[in-house]
């Protein structure tokens, strides 16, 4: 990486955050590391960049572009996608979500999504990692955009039957 987000600097002390920053560096001295709360960062610091640098990679690992490297691949792992219209009950997702995690939460590598919950003016952003999950709502939806639900789910085993009849029962109108 040449770039490190360090996110929730305002929850922790600035020896904390010397403490977690000489660790990163131990591990990639050259790295960038910017400091940012609740994940705002200026675009020109992360977008644009030119970071990546083939001789750098190189440097790091000679082995980089070999094609004789051995890959496997794990059948098990898969994504569903799940994209419907309706609005959310922010409890019963919530209570949802909850249980998912601690039923399947270390087969779940990543989820996020874009949701019409009641009573939001605009799309719930929400995204996990594992058994970690957050959401909040992210301004109001564009003029002309239709509010629905979009979600994706990265992980093992995933059961898209399962996914998409747990999460549309957090719906108010089920039906949808």
């Amino acid at each position: 990486a040449d770039r490190i987000l360090l996110n929730k600097v305002d929850l922790v002390s600035e020896e904390e955050l010397a403490e977690v920053e000489a660790e990163i560096r131990k591990i990639n001295g050259g790295v960038k590391i910017i400091r940012t709360q609740n994940s705002k960062v200026d675009l020109d610091e992360v977008v644009g960049i030119r970071g990546f640098s083939l001789d750098r990679v190189l440097e790091a690992d000679s082995g980089f572009l070999r094609d004789d490297q051995d890959h496997q691949h794990d059948s098990s792992v898969s994504s569903v996608g799940i994209q419907t219209d309706g609005q959310c009950d922010l409890a019963r997702l919530n209570a949802w979500v909850a249980t998912l995690l601690k039923e399947k939460g270390t087969d779940i590598f990543r989820m996020k999504g874009v949701l019409n919950v009641k009573d939001c003016p605009g799309p719930f952003v929400f995204q996990g990692i594992h058994m970690i999950f957050g959401g909040q709502p992210q301004g109001k939806w564009k003029d002309g955009e239709t509010p629905n639900n979009r979600l994706v789910f990265i992980g093992r085993h995933l059961d898209r039957k399962e996914l998409t009849e747990g999460f549309q029962a957090t719906l108010i109108d089920p039906a949808c």
